[in-house]
């Protein structure tokens, strides 16, 4: 394993299970490689789309495939940048199982100086009959303010002083 990757892991599982959507809804990562990504979803209850048959809300299928394709874009950078979703194209191939756990993986196939392509699957007891498979494109947006000190200064300003220091940070 590349030292950048050993780095980079443990950082992209704390932003994906512990801050934004993936942390409301419960995402977990499970693998994470250059270019590639797994990640899964436990079953909530909170998340159901319909009552009556118990299935999780397609919603929540979307979200998890964007953010495992997201993510495996990101293993691809080799300078700090952001990856905003340009396009997303989703096939639902059947209603998730009630109670039982989503597993997503995605895989980045192209990737050019501005933009990457990825391919991504989620699925429950068999990978070879996904729920949902989808093909997404990201942007490469470089930006200085995303170094990793000037990410953890501003972290450790929000965990400090709360909200209130992280708005004066985002205002600057």
């Amino acid at each position: 394993m590349n030292l950048k990757l050993a780095i980079f892991k443990p950082m992209l599982k704390l932003a994906m299970e512990r801050t934004g959507h993936g942390a409301a809804l419960g995402f977990e990562l499970t693998r994470v490689g250059y270019g590639e990504v797994e990640m899964s979803f436990a079953y909530k209850e909170e998340v159901v789309g319909n009552p009556i048959t118990g299935v999780v809300h397609g919603g929540v299928i979307v979200s998890l495939l964007d953010t495992c394709c997201g993510s495996a874009a990101i293993t691809t950078l080799k300078r700090p940048a952001i990856t905003p979703t340009m396009d997303l194209r989703l096939d639902y191939m059947h209603p998730a199982e009630p109670n039982q756990p989503i597993h997503v993986s995605a895989k980045v196939y192209r990737n050019t100086s501005n933009v990457m392509f990825c391919r991504g699957s989620a699925w429950q007891d068999d990978p070879e009959n996904p729920i949902a498979h989808c093909v997404a494109t990201f942007m490469k947006v470089e930006s200085p303010s995303l170094s990793f000190g000037n990410v953890v200064r501003r972290r450790f300003n929000r965990f400090i002083h709360g909200n209130k220091a992280f708005e004066k940070e985002a205002d600057k």
